[in-house]
């Protein structure tokens, strides 16, 4: 192989600068799997937020049920954000799972 200075570079030259360039993408492979570790509980920490929002959201729905002569809609609604919050939940601990793993 020729060097930028029209030099024929050696073999040991080349075996040096091939472990260099193997070592840097090692280092980037390394960088992307902890960027990818903190995405998964980052993501999981939103799922978490999302199924309290969802729980908040049935408790008002269940409280609604029970004032007023729609019950059975506010129920409804109120199971599918439950339905949502557990949904949530399971999503959460499989992408910890996946970070930690």
């Amino acid at each position: 192989m020729t060097r930028s200075d029209g030099n024929l570079e050696s073999p040991l030259d080349m075996q040096v600068r091939a472990a260099d360039d193997a070592s840097h993408v090692g280092q980037r492979v390394a960088r992307v799997r902890l960027q990818t570790k903190e995405a998964q509980r980052s993501a999981a920490q939103s799922f978490e937020e999302s199924a309290e929002c969802h729980d908040r959201t049935a408790e008002s729905y269940e409280r609604l049920a029970e004032a007023t002569r729609s019950r059975d809609d506010y129920r409804d609604h109120a199971a599918r954000h439950r339905e949502f919050a557990q949904e949530d939940r399971r999503l959460a601990v499989r992408l910890r799972q996946m970070a930690d793993g």
